[in-house]
């Protein structure tokens, strides 16, 4: 009997200490991040294509490693395709990775790295750096102007 109920208690324990031990995800990172502004050659720019990059580059972090992009604009040339999942994790110290994953799986999985530094989440390539900052709410934005933008993009150097 004391076997018995010393298996008990051990099998208790560890499930104890295994629940304890998940993947911790630092509450800095959670929560609603907009574009604030971009360098692109040493030079400052609040828009793309005549598009403000608050609406271009929006990402909710979420507890749990999950993330969601929240572009207003709604065009397939802009949008990740429907079916995607976007997670999240801390891989240095004030360093996140996103991976949009393609749940289909007719693509390879994409990372993009962001750097959290004096409060907002930067993403850096070659000579261009996205600054991202972390809003309560989103930017409200023309979602009408926005479509007819993307539209055109869409549809730039498309012979008819």
């Amino acid at each position: 009997m004391n076997k018995i109920m010393t298996f008990i208690l051990s099998a208790v324990m560890l499930l104890l200490f295994l629940a304890g031990c998940g993947e911790k995800y630092d509450p800095k990172y959670i929560g609603k991040w907009e574009a604030d502004y971009m360098y692109m050659d040493g030079e400052k720019t609040t828009d793309m294509l005549g598009m403000p990059l608050s609406a271009l580059f929006r990402y909710e972090i979420k507890d749990g490693g999950k993330a969601n992009w929240v572009s207003a604009v709604d065009s397939n040339v802009i949008q990740y395709g429907k079916n995607t999942e976007i997670t999240w994790k801390e891989t240095d110290p004030d360093y996140i990775q996103l991976t949009v994953t393609d749940l289909d799986g007719k693509e390879k999985p994409q990372t993009m790295k962001l750097h959290y530094r004096e409060g907002m989440l930067t993403i850096e390539e070659d000579s261009t750096a996205i600054y991202l900052k972390k809003v309560d709410d989103f930017t409200p934005i023309d979602k009408d102007a926005l479509n007819a933008a993307a539209g055109v993009i869409q549809n730039f150097g498309v012979n008819q």
